[in-house]
């Protein structure tokens, strides 16, 4: 049974869809079943893995799913070996209201995926950089939570807001979420700031466990523009070798293997 995992921050930009996208490709090619999920209405993650083929899906994506207008075995597209995704798509925002207005509304995602969880071994859903019923939907769904942050002043503060509403789902719709942790991304060492925002965060934050950092780097970015991995672009890089690590602590953490 797939354990599901939210990469999730209310702050854009902070890499949710870079971390998704290479964490799932590492993960997969470490021998695991991995689905993606795009819950993102700005569907980032899915125009990176298939690009324009991303309008062929107007009547099987997430959005159909949770308004129940879809299966979730005709919305499922395999991108590799081990690898698969549920894409999003340009009209999710459009049902968002629908999603809003039904009934059992924080349950819409958790459902939809509900049959096809004894596939995989993991699942992991980029969110929105927002607070709405989309990131509702995918707390309520997950085992675990990934939080990626920049290591700025505002982006260290800014956690406090995903803490309450971690909190806020284990009392109303999710009492075993659990915060597998925090992914300092887009670290640099060519200035001060980014060690000192790293310090401050252990010291604000002490019991949030600390996952790898990842390093800023031109390589990822280009990779993602391009629709592949870091690890088809620069296989020997240090964003490679962070992600690889960071899939080793995620299987570790959740698997019980060291």
């Amino acid at each position: 049974m797939a354990k599901v995992i939210s990469i999730a921050n209310q702050k854009g930009g902070v890499g949710k869809t870079t971390i998704t996208m290479n964490l799932g490709f590492a993960l997969a090619n470490m021998g695991r079943r991995v689905l993606l999920v795009d819950i993102d209405p700005q569907f980032n993650l899915t125009f990176g893995l298939i690009g324009m083929e991303v309008l062929n899906y107007e009547d099987n994506n997430v959005g159909t799913l949770m308004t129940r207008e879809s299966r979730v075995e005709d919305s499922i597209i395999e991108i590799r070996e081990n690898l698969h995704l549920i894409p999003s798509h340009l009209n999710l925002s459009a049902k968002e209201i629908e999603i809003i207005n039904a009934y059992n509304r924080e349950r819409r995602l958790e459902k939809a995926l509900k049959s096809v969880l004894p596939e995989y071994d993991y699942v992991l859903i980029d969110n929105p950089p927002s607070m709405g019923i989309f990131l509702v939907n995918s707390l309520t769904t997950s085992d675990y939570v990934l939080i990626p942050l920049e290591l700025s002043y505002f982006g260290v503060i800014g956690m406090q807001l995903m803490f309450n509403l971690m909190k806020m789902i284990k009392e109303e719709t999710n009492e075993n979420l659990t915060l597998l942790g925090l992914i300092p991304n887009k670290f640099t060492r060519q200035t001060k700031v980014p060690a000192t925002r790293l310090k401050e965060l252990k010291e604000t934050y002490p019991n949030a466990p600390l996952l790898t950092t990842i390093p800023k780097s031109v390589a990822l970015e280009k990779a993602q523009s391009q629709g592949i991995s870091i690890f088809e672009f620069e296989g020997d890089g240090r964003a490679a070798k962070a992600f690889l690590k960071l899939a080793k602590e995620v299987i570790a953490l959740v698997e019980g293997e060291r």
